[in-house]
């Protein structure tokens, strides 16, 4: 039978709902769905977690016992299959060694010792996958560290006929594989050195997937730049402004079938940019199980759906609570992480109780109800390669307030840009008086009916479909395919 479109498989870490722990498992769903609407094959390659295996109904064994090689040691791989939701394939790499496991990188004491030779082990049974499923593909398109080794195996011709596509989502995890452990790598000598995948004494799997790759691509335009700074760069900005000709930023999409103020069911009304009544219904539902006092409606009400760790900007948001509140806002939380951040929002829980909700945990559903009954979503990450709780935000006209790096600086239009279409508020230092200046910006823009409405219906008319973004994916699937492959190493 001939195929409508490109061949294209999906290897990762994670993918929602299967396996998810960020915003990685989001990108390969909607990613494997949007491609295949545009006329693409697409199927998605896992690791065999114990989770998949036992919430899955639909999986058949595909082969069994194929033999991959981890340093001196062979170990088999069973080659399940099944579907995705989205209609696309679904390969589990099956090994109850190193996936029979309850979580997927770690458990409650921590990352597990041995993710190296796991991940390689996922990334080397690749090769032996293609062929045992009796498929071809024209692009794997690898993701993060976990899988960056299979741009290598590539490179060496084990998959035949096949261009590698490198997708970095995180610059901050590089994947190392320490001296006493690289053989387990298996590649040739050839590929150990500085120029390959030497960093700093040890191997790293994420310089594999950016060295062999045939096209990179990052989650946003402007973390493709910052990735090619000291700031941003993890160690391998150099790196970065070598390949930067095969570098592209392109943005994640969002699914709007789950992400929809008119039709989430999370919501106690829907609403939409003709009929905003809605709106204030949620916010004061929101109030309500927050514990804060609705006579606090008509003040501005700022969420935050976020993991309480350094990078999302918590501590800064600590150190500003107080001169944030002089302004007469509430502010509502969700989130866990770090128990120092935990405890820091948990003493001003203690000062502020009528003022500032707190949950620490994730809820899946306050985290759409906060979404929806906020005026304001607060961002101020230290780094952002992309994010997605903005670009939610923006479709409920939760006007965000965000530091302009990364994913947030492409998506929020701030009217001190010069931007015409008004989404948002940014600031880009790191100091308190600019986070703060950029809230008071909001809060008087709140205060002005008309400049509000205005802002509020212009964001929810913004489009971040992950339609658009495959779109750009297979606009470059196709060119390099049509150049051929460069001679890279």
């Amino acid at each position: 039978m001939k195929r409508k479109g490109l061949m294209v498989l999906i290897t990762a870490s994670e993918a929602a709902p299967l396996a998810k722990t960020g915003g990685l498992g989001d990108v390969v769903d909607g990613l494997s769905c949007a491609l295949g609407d545009l006329g693409c094959e697409v199927a998605v390659a896992l690791p065999g977690y114990e989770k998949i295996i036992e919430s899955c109904n639909n999986i058949t064994l595909r082969a069994g016992n194929l033999p991959v090689s981890l340093g001196k040691r062979h170990l088999d791989a069973d080659i399940l299959e099944g579907r995705l939701a989205s209609g696309a394939k679904l390969y589990l790499v099956s090994q109850d060694a190193f996936f029979a496991r309850p979580g997927i990188y770690g458990d409650r004491h921590g990352e597990y010792p041995d993710n190296p030779e796991r991940f390689i082990f996922f990334s080397r049974a690749i090769p032996l996958l293609c062929e045992a499923a009796g498929i071809q593909p024209d692009i794997i398109l690898a993701n993060d560290w976990h899988t960056g080794l299979v741009m290598p195996l590539i490179n060496e011709g084990l998959v035949p006929g096949c261009t590698g596509v490198f997708t970095i989502h995180n610059m901050g995890y590089i994947g190392l594989v320490p001296p006493d452990r690289i053989e387990n790598i298996g590649l040739p000598d050839t590929y150990y050195g500085l120029d390959g995948l030497e960093f700093f004494g040890q191997m790293s799997l994420l310089k594999a997937g950016i060295v062999y790759a045939q096209a990179i691509t990052t989650v946003s335009p402007t973390y493709a730049r910052e990735i090619q700074t000291t700031e941003f760069g993890a160690g391998l900005d150099g790196l970065m402004r070598s390949v930067k000709n095969r570098l592209h930023g392109i943005l994640n999409g969002v699914d709007y079938r789950t992400w929809n103020p008119a039709t989430d069911r999370y919501v106690v009304t829907g609403y939409s940019p003709r009929d905003l009544s809605g709106k204030a219904t949620c916010k004061k539902e929101l109030l309500d199980i927050m514990g804060l006092s609705t006579e606090f409606i008509q003040r501005p009400l700022i969420g935050m759906v976020t993991r309480l760790v350094e990078q999302k900007g918590c501590s800064l948001v600590i150190q500003a609570a107080d001169r944030l509140l002089d302004l007469g806002v509430n502010l509502v939380l969700l989130g866990s992480g770090d128990a120092h951040l935990e405890a820091g929002f948990s003493g001003l829980k203690d000062r502020y109780p009528d003022r500032f909700g707190l949950r620490l945990t994730f809820d899946e559903v306050l985290a759409h109800k906060i979404i929806a009954g906020s005026d304001m979503l607060l961002m101020p990450s230290l780094y952002e390669p992309c994010g997605l709780t903005q670009i939610y935000s923006l479709k409920y006209g939760t006007i965000p307030v965000v530091r302009g790096t990364g994913g947030l600086n492409d998506t929020v239009n701030d009217p001190d840009d010069g931007h015409w279409d008004r989404t948002g508020f940014k600031f880009y230092g790191l100091k308190i008086t600019e986070l703060v200046r950029a809230v008071e910006r909001a809060v008087h823009a709140f205060h002005n009916k008309k400049i509000w409405t205005a802002m509020v219906t212009k964001a929810m008319q913004q489009d971040f479909s992950w339609h658009r973004s495959a779109q750009e994916y297979l606009a470059l699937f196709e060119n390099i395919m049509a150049t051929g492959k460069e001679n890279l190493k």
